[in-house]
């Protein structure tokens, strides 16, 4: 009888210590950023990797803690890459959608839960689902069974200056005269199946526009951007925004960095707002301290919280909030976050916050995704992350603070692996 129980208490601290050292594994920072270490870091990062330039920032609700340029706005001239330095931010811009969404709804113009039909001057519908109505929820957590269209989405790239405040005109003839062919849908029914979509992510901005009376610039102009004071921030580069402040943008090619003419897209809300760190930092702020300026508190939480249940079938992301994403494994963090990324053959953004330390990070940059820079963005991130680790753990008041830190990065990171 002794001895099994020796067995079973040899096997037991086996276990135990198996299992601490695997609490510990994953939440290692294999980083170890500080104040003083960062910028060394970041600059290191750049010089070796592809990333012709970018910004990056730590911010808490109300504090700056780290924000700065890296790198080039233009490599032929030299410019550097500062904070001032402006770039459209790819779909990032479609969670100003959200928040338009949830302010027209503040003002009774519309329900999230409404069928979309009741505020469009034609009629949507899933042809293979006749009898389902899809309502702007379903448009804002992409599962509204509209499909990304790539074919159409790849050719509504304009110059900037060919982009219309309206959208009228572009949804008019996609989705009514049907200029752009036929409309294609999933064959999965509304509201059950994640599936990205630009087109309807357009859709509910144009629903916005046609509810106010509001081009969606103007509406995002008055209820978003004049309210949190962003005032390098805009639809379009003539809008009152600095040339001599926008970047060059660069695609990866084998070896070297090739400069691009990138264009704006029609469907702009789903790609084209064009703003800087020091204005992007503002906004998410906001978002972070639920500002009152923006929304109502009830409106942000519907902002936020994760929309979609079991019944939904979503594979490339944790959640959906309405427009804002809820995931992990975001560039090496293995635990949820909030937020949004961006890219395009010539961009890359990453915009996330984490709803427990209320901590957020930001990196924007000039030169696209591709496979020989992956790596870079993923460690460049993680750096982000561990720097504010590193202030949440050290600004901790007390041995509780200190141990409740340690235990939501244990048990996010172990949670997340499953």
């Amino acid at each position: 009888m002794k001895r099994k129980f020796k067995i079973a208490i040899g096997l037991l601290a086996t276990v135990l210590i198996g299992f601490i050292t695997f609490v510990l594994y994953q939440t290692r920072d294999d980083i170890g950023a500080t104040f003083e270490n960062t910028e060394s870091i970041l600059t290191k990062l750049q010089k070796d990797t592809r990333n012709a330039g970018f910004a990056v920032s730590v911010f808490s609700k109300d504090t700056i803690l780290f924000q700065k340029g890296f790198g080039y706005s233009d490599l032929e001239s030299k410019t550097p890459y500062t904070t001032n330095t402006q770039q459209y931010i790819a779909s990032v811009s479609k969670t100003t959608i959200g928040i338009a969404l949830l302010k027209a709804q503040e003002m009774g113009l519309l329900n999230l839960d409404d069928p979309i039909n009741r505020h469009l001057p034609f009629d949507v519908h899933n042809p293979n689902f006749p009898s389902d109505d899809i309502s702007i929820r379903q448009l804002a957590t992409h599962t509204s069974s509209l499909d990304y269209n790539e074919k159409v989405v790849e050719s509504l790239y304009v110059h900037d200056s060919l982009k219309k405040p309206s959208l009228k005109e572009f949804v008019t003839n996609y989705f009514k005269n049907k200029s752009y062919g036929d409309i294609t849908y999933t064959n999965r029914k509304p509201g059950t199946h994640f599936n990205y979509s630009n087109i309807g992510a357009g859709l509910a901005a144009y629903i916005v526009e046609h509810k106010s009376e509001m081009p969606f610039n103007a509406f995002t102009e008055l209820y978003i951007f004049k309210p949190l004071g962003l005032k390098s921030t805009s639809w379009f580069i003539n809008d009152s925004i600095k040339l001599s402040a926008q970047t060059t943008y660069y695609e990866p090619k084998n070896d070297s960095l090739l400069p691009i003419d990138t264009k704006g897209v029609v469907l702009y809300p789903a790609r084209d707002l064009n703003t800087n760190i020091v204005d992007l930092t503002k906004y998410c702020q906001a978002i972070i301290a639920r500002s009152t300026g923006l929304l109502t508190k009830e409106s942000f939480s519907d902002l936020l919280s994760s929309q979609l249940d079991s019944r939904t079938e979503i594979n490339t992301v944790d959640n959906s909030a309405i427009f804002w994403m809820i995931d992990r494994n975001q560039y090496g963090v293995t635990y949820q976050l909030t937020g949004m990324n961006g890219g395009d053959t010539c961009m890359k953004t990453m915009m996330w916050f984490d709803p427990k330390t209320e901590l957020g990070y930001i990196f924007i940059g000039n030169t696209g995704p591709a496979q020989q820079n992956r790596a870079s963005h993923i460690l460049i991130f993680k750096t982000l992350v561990s720097l504010g680790d590193h202030y949440t753990y050290n600004n901790a008041t007390s041995i509780k603070e200190k141990l409740s830190f340690k235990w939501h990065n244990a048990y996010s990171r172990i949670n997340g692996l499953f």
